[in-house]
């Protein structure tokens, strides 16, 4: 965020509609006086948990914790880069780019020319399909069966073979031939410049923008590869990008339905039969990047398989991959397809209706998909059984979620009959505490709740915090990570004469991954409740304090000022 200023941000912001933002993938519906809900578009859901803030110009899902400011959503949902981000709202709100930025303008402009050339390379091959040279490659499309609307729709394209294709369509030029070896059309050798695709039909592949980074092409008859990809660049890497990813994001939402297939043509084939949900990693083994961005789109997703040993080894790599980023709120399931048969070949054989009866009856659990992976590789008898409980604790350790590992330790163990030990991510595991002959902060008897009541009643509504007594300052100190946001809080409103200023927006600034999103979304917390959240906070730390000192004149203070907050409460508080 160097290349723009607070100020900047912060304008931009104000004259930022979230509301309208969000709106163009969430149907939003106003709840109380100031928030709009919604079904959450970062993971798969049936009841609305995902609340806007009107007034504070911030989201939160409460089922999958996703949260912040509009520059935010458009990163993680869009997969705009933060400065494309701040680009797209100036532009919208009429503001001016600020002048001075770090950024370096020739390699801005280096980067544009190069998207725009991979979208002419990828026109190039769309008309080449359709030409006369394409007539071979449009037959292997017929067929594949696959009609003239899909071909359209993903683009998809011809390079002939032979060699010098692009240098024809786009000349000869040494700067025009480097800038096509960058992006990965040619290959620079002994003697010059050769095409990297020929003889192949040509699938352009997208980022979550849906500008085309890269293809991949496909031999049609005999040799090897039979899929070649785009080498690595600036803009492609294949580790972190899915096939039909950015044609297929609202249809998955809308359909509440994402299946995970092994190739392009499975993807091509259930779009076909009217199936706009399927996904497919880029001709290699699924990675961890590809199956966060699978579970942040839908929780539930169906890695469908052949059923062949190459598809159940597929299906063991996925799982190993996903146990780190598994949650609880995540339900995967697993369908091997019957052998030698692919979703191409069966929705041709059983057409859609018997496909997706596959999909719903036949897919199964992950935790079921992993229990007979390892009884097929452990083997049976007493050694068996603790092969498989070894395996099994080799990598529950990997996972995050310690209900979730706890609850498939469960499982393991009744089916072994051998306990596992109580292993937890190494990784993640807290440090042990040093020992300090500094005398301890009190801790304070509050619940969790209480404080993110009390957190949300202040952002909610800023003017707040000139209610707050003197010792206020010191009602978070044992709890982190709130205490570093409620003291900066605190400053802030101290510095703020006219109470104007969005303190919640400076927090989103400076303490991006926290809950400041939840808080503000929390329902609203009228004055009355505020009162009671105040004084409880007050009154748990004076008891605290008076639990850790000895001097009796400090003691005797404290229970003056406790005995009169009593009071305040019990008068507070409403009878029966």
């Amino acid at each position: 965020m160097a290349q723009f200023s607070s100020s900047f941000l912060d304008e931009l912001i104000s004259r930022t509609d979230l509301v309208e933002v969000i709106a163009r993938h969430v149907e939003l519906k106003p709840s109380g006086s100031n928030n709009m809900v919604g079904l959450c578009p970062f993971h798969h859901e049936k009841t609305p948990s995902f609340s806007v803030s009107v007034d504070k110009q911030m989201y939160y899902c409460f089922g999958c914790g996703k949260g912040g400011n509009a520059y935010r959503f458009l990163m993680e949902h869009d997969g705009y880069p933060f400065p494309e981000a701040v680009e797209y709202l100036a532009n919208k709100a009429g503001m001016p780019m600020p002048e001075a930025r770090t950024v370096n303008p020739k390699e801005e402009a280096r980067k544009k020319q190069a998207y725009h050339l991979l979208d002419q390379v990828a026109s190039v091959f769309s008309r080449t399909l359709q030409a006369d040279e394409g007539k071979q490659a449009k037959a292997y499309f017929a067929q594949r069966k696959l009609p003239d609307s899909i071909i359209q729709r993903y683009q998809l394209g011809f390079a002939p073979a032979g060699y010098g294709f692009m240098q024809r369509c786009f000349g000869s030029e040494t700067h025009t031939l480097q800038q096509l070896e960058s992006i990965g059309l040619l290959v620079k050798n002994e003697r010059g410049y050769a095409d990297r695709f020929r003889g192949r039909v040509m699938f352009p592949i997208r980022n979550k923008r849906g500008q085309v980074v890269g293809f991949g092409g496909r031999i049609m008859g005999d040799g090897e590869p039979k899929y070649l990809n785009s080498p690595e660049t600036d803009f492609y890497h294949k580790s972190d990008l899915l096939y039909a990813y950015s044609e297929h994001r609202e249809s998955i939402r809308k359909h509440k339905m994402l299946v995970v297939v092994e190739g392009y043509m499975d993807v091509l084939a259930m779009a076909a039969f009217d199936l706009p949900y399927a996904l497919a990693p880029l001709g290699t083994a699924i990675t961890e990047q590809q199956l966060s961005h699978i579970l942040r789109l839908h929780g539930e997703p169906v890695f469908c398989f052949d059923g062949d040993r190459a598809g159940r080894q597929a299906a063991w790599r996925a799982i190993e991959r996903m146990l780190p980023i598994l949650k609880t709120e995540h339900a995967p399931k697993f369908l091997y397809l019957p052998d030698g048969e692919d979703p191409d070949t069966l929705l041709q054989k059983e057409g859609k209706n018997a496909f997706e009866k596959r999909l719903k009856h036949d897919a199964q659990p992950m935790l079921n998909t992993w229990i007979q992976g390892l009884k097929n590789i452990a083997g049976s008898g007493a050694e068996g059984r603790a092969r498989m409980a070894k395996k099994a604790d080799q990598m529950l350790s990997k996972m995050q979620d310690d209900y979730l590992r706890q609850a498939w330790q469960v499982e393991i163990e009744n089916i072994s009959g051998v306990m596992l030990k109580q292993t937890k991510p190494t990784q993640y595991m807290s440090k042990p505490r040093q020992t300090s002959t500094r005398k301890m902060a009190p801790r304070l008897a509050v619940t969790p709740m209480t404080h993110e009541q009390f957190m949300a009643a202040l952002l909610q509504k800023p003017s707040r915090f000139q209610l707050l007594p003197e010792d206020a300052f010191h009602f978070f100190v044992d709890s982190n990570p709130i205490f570093p946001i409620y003291t900066r809080a605190f400053s802030l409103a101290g510095d703020d004469e006219n109470t104007t200023f969005d303190i919640a927006a400076q927090l989103m600034r400076e303490f991006p991954d926290t809950d400041i999103a939840r808080w503000v979304n929390l329902p609203k917390v009228e004055d009355e409740a505020f009162q009671m959240l105040l004084r409880d906070m007050h009154l748990a730390y004076l008891k605290a304090q008076l639990s850790q000192t000895e001097n009796l004149s400090v003691r005797i203070k404290l229970q003056a000022e406790l005995k009169a907050l009593q009071a305040e409460l019990k008068a507070l508080k409403p009878t029966n």
